[in-house]
């Protein structure tokens, strides 16, 4: 859906997408686009957001096959890979980039799996402290091979210089998203909120 909404609002005077020709063609077809790409720039987005769609339904493939979702396992690795200390509640929150409410319904039904374990933090009676169970280190165990087996097969240490080059771009892309924070902004245009005057 979203894929068709962003083809229909970049309709207009279509310039040449250098680029593999068989490529172009093929992601064309696999969109429905029915007209040419405005230029390297959106064939190269459209073909971000096709394969980003691809990967999810992958995943939403994937996973259920484990009695567990993507979220679920993106938390378990988090705590595996924090292992040598318990994560508050808002530190994983932060990890996952999710808000405190969304992460909160997601732990609550890894708790309620058995997987993870929540006590209150000694050193502030308001946080929780988040830790995996034996229960969670074989779940992460039973998933982590066929998931890295996966990534193995679509991300291919063997495409080598090509695997490189991708890393790179999104970082430059990544980088070319970087928008400052409002506050942030005020405060280099040396201004505060406060002071703004009410519309």
């Amino acid at each position: 859906m979203w894929m068709h909404t962003i083809c229909m609002h970049t309709k207009g005077k279509a310039g040449r997408a250098p680029g593999a020709p068989t490529a172009l063609r093929r992601l064309k077809a696999q969109i429905a686009l029915n007209r040419e790409f405005r230029g390297a720039g959106e064939a190269a987005f459209l073909a971000l957001v096709w394969t980003w769609q691809r990967l999810e339904a992958a995943g939403r493939e994937f996973f259920p096959r484990f009695g567990i979702t993507d979220v679920q396992f993106n938390v378990l690795m988090i705590l595996r890979d924090y292992r040598e200390r318990p994560l508050r509640q808002h530190e994983l929150a932060e990890i996952l980039v999710v808000n405190r409410a969304s992460a909160g319904g997601v732990i609550a039904r890894l708790e309620r799996s058995g997987w993870i374990s929540r006590q209150v933090d000694e050193g502030d009676t308001r946080a929780r402290l988040v830790r995996l169970t034996r229960a969670g280190i074989a779940k992460v165990e039973e998933v982590r091979g066929p998931y890295y087996r996966l990534l193995g097969r679509v991300f291919r240490d063997s495409d080598g210089p090509a695997l490189a080059a991708f890393i790179d771009y999104l970082d430059e892309v990544r980088s070319r998203l970087s928008v400052p924070h409002p506050e942030e902004e005020l405060k280099r245009r040396g201004s505060s909120p406060r002071a703004r005057s009410p519309r």
